[in-house]
């Protein structure tokens, strides 16, 4: 789902929900990021609705999965002491959206840092120039 196609009550619906989860994802990450790289923290409120979101830029070809982890811990051990808890967390890079050796390390190293800073990790995607695709916890094979 393109953003464009998003019904007009998405914002009252929790992120996950599967008839907008992609295209919240395709309206907040821009197309600059999807081709430098970022990672985006979606925070959200307790009931899964989007509360704010957060890019924090990377170069994939240059940053390791260790220092994306650290800012990604630091910053959500800063949003905790606010009372946020519940996260979407989405690799923005180029390329396909197909999920790379590098795109499953971010996906363990996310669920350590929210394990380590009592977040809830609610769904991880990955956005690329020309689609977005859920990037499921190994072994699960169902969708956001």
């Amino acid at each position: 789902m393109r953003f464009d196609e998003l019904p007009r009550d998405w914002a009252q619906r929790p992120i996950t929900d599967p008839d907008v989860f992609e295209g919240v994802v395709d309206l907040i990450v821009s197309e600059q990021t999807r081709s430098d790289g970022a990672t985006y923290l979606l925070l959200c409120h307790p009931n899964g609705r989007l509360l704010q979101p957060i890019c924090l830029p990377d170069e994939p070809s240059r940053v390791d999965v260790g220092q994306v982890l650290e800012g990604v811990r630091l910053l959500l051990t800063e949003v905790a002491r606010h009372d946020v808890h519940d996260v979407v967390m989405v690799i923005a890079r180029p390329g396909r959206a197909t999920p790379t050796p590098r795109d499953r390390d971010l996906r363990a190293a996310f669920e350590g840092a929210c394990r380590t800073t009592g977040f809830t990790l609610h769904a991880v995607a990955i956005a690329a120039p020309d689609a977005v695709a859920v990037l499921p916890a190994e072994g699960d094979c169902a969708a956001a």
